[in-house]
């Protein structure tokens, strides 16, 4: 976390707006979207800073070469494009939350535009103003209290007072606690880790069916490398010919890269939590990889036949390509998505190699089928896959830690059984 901007004398015009708003953001958008508005606090002597989780240098749009201007603003275009598509969808879907998310700006001016290792951030996307109160018309934070309380003449003066307050006090304490267990999912942070053995399906009734869900479980050669193998070290492992990486098989940088935990093994440990964790009336799809020649369509599994899914996915192989398109347009053929809610989970671990466009891939498929969304979970913190999520409406979650792994693609599951399921 950085601070971006410290503004002197400014004030947010609603204090819990941002807050409100960036729970909303950041439960059913991806953090690539989530990370586009600065997150707004309060600093010494009245000042409003501004502040993101983004690592990188800022800099302001005015500072950018023309180049890196239209980039920044082709991105910045993208991701509110992809924010109003989702806002859309949910307005079509009767959602609540989609009004709110209307208060987000949309044509945001450059003036407030930053670029964080190429990455647009805006600032002032809620409104502020002056935080300077006249002398004459004291802050119900700051008024003096009356000459009484702050210098009492004497100990008599003092004591009639708190039976006073005594009452107000304890009122005081009863309406926080009121608010606290009323309240309180409301404030609370997206992504919380359930202590349930289940996932429930929420509001499930007899005339909503559970959406359908389908994964993709990636079984590219590139699984084979350990779960920390940086970008840097693949491409250097994968851009050497075959017979310069049989000769560095002993290389200590190869071995290190070799080693166990791979990413397959620790993506099928993570697989059978999700399938034994995930709300037994959501039936499973299967989609493998058969290097770039073909997808592998395993079918759709059923409460009872889980045991054979997870017995089948420890079985599995990593070898050749990323058929990732190809992949994408397999599974969205095995769901609705029109009349019906579609959730895929694709757990992959980069882009597709196999000289096709997932992006475009994507975006096809969210303008044919608006009631599937596609969640990425990226074992290799890539974000070369992210834009697959923020074209059908999806969320990313991406991590190279094996012990975070599970929990991650549980809560990437989790979204086929949120709330936005709910239908009055």
């Amino acid at each position: 976390m950085q601070r971006v901007l410290r503004e002197e004398d400014l004030a947010l015009a609603e204090s819990h707006q941002p807050e409100r708003l960036q729970t909303l953001v950041y439960r059913y958008c991806p953090p690539s979207i989530g990370n586009l508005f600065a997150l707004p606090r309060d600093g010494n002597s009245g000042a409003l800073e501004w502040w993101t989780e983004l690592a990188g240098q800022p800099r302001h749009f005015t500072e950018l070469p023309l180049a890196e201007q239209e980039a920044l603003k082709q991105r910045l275009d993208q991701r509110l494009s992809a924010l109003g598509n989702l806002i859309t969808e949910l307005e079509k879907r009767g959602e609540p939350a989609a009004a709110e998310l209307r208060k987000l700006p949309t044509t945001p001016d450059t003036s407030n535009l930053y670029a964080v290792n190429g990455e647009p951030l805006l600032i002032r996307w809620v409104p502020t103003e002056s935080a300077s109160i006249p002398a004459s018309v004291p802050s119900p934070a700051t008024a003096p209290l009356p000459s009484a309380a702050v210098k009492p003449t004497s100990s008599a003066s003092r004591r009639w007072v708190i039976p006073l307050l005594l009452p107000l006090l304890a009122g005081l304490a009863l309406l926080g606690l009121w608010l606290a267990f009323t309240h309180w999912e409301r404030f609370s942070l997206p992504w919380q880790p359930s202590d349930a053995k289940a996932l429930p399906f929420a509001c499930r009734n007899d005339d909503t069916p559970p959406p359908e869900f389908i994964t993709i479980f990636d079984t590219s050669g590139s699984m084979n490398l350990n779960i920390q193998t940086s970008m840097e070290d693949e491409q250097w492992l994968f851009n050497m010919p075959d017979f310069l990486r049989e000769l560095r098989a002993n290389d200590p940088r190869v071995q290190r890269m070799m080693a166990e935990p791979s990413r397959l093994t620790i993506a099928q440990h993570a697989f059978s939590d999700l399938v034994q964790a995930i709300d037994p009336d959501v039936d499973i799809g299967l989609v493998t990889y058969q290097g770039c020649e073909a997808t592998i369509g395993h079918g759709v599994f059923n409460a009872e036949q889980r045991p054979q899914l997870i017995e089948g996915v420890h079985g599995l192989a990593a070898n050749d390509g990323t058929p990732l398109a190809a992949s994408l347009l397999r599974a969205a053929g095995m769901v609705d998505g029109k009349e019906r809610d579609a959730v895929i989970l694709a757990f992959v671990d980069g882009a597709d190699g196999c000289g096709q466009n997932q992006c475009a891939v994507a975006q096809d498929i969210a303008s044919r089928q608006p009631r599937l969304r596609v969640n990425v979970v990226d074992i290799s913190n890539s974000g070369l896959s992210n834009c697959i999520a923020e074209q059908t409406g999806g969320r990313v979650f991406g991590s190279q830690d094996a012990e975070l792994i599970s929990t991650m693609l549980k809560e990437a599951g989790r979204e086929t059984l949120s709330e936005e399921y709910c239908h009055p």
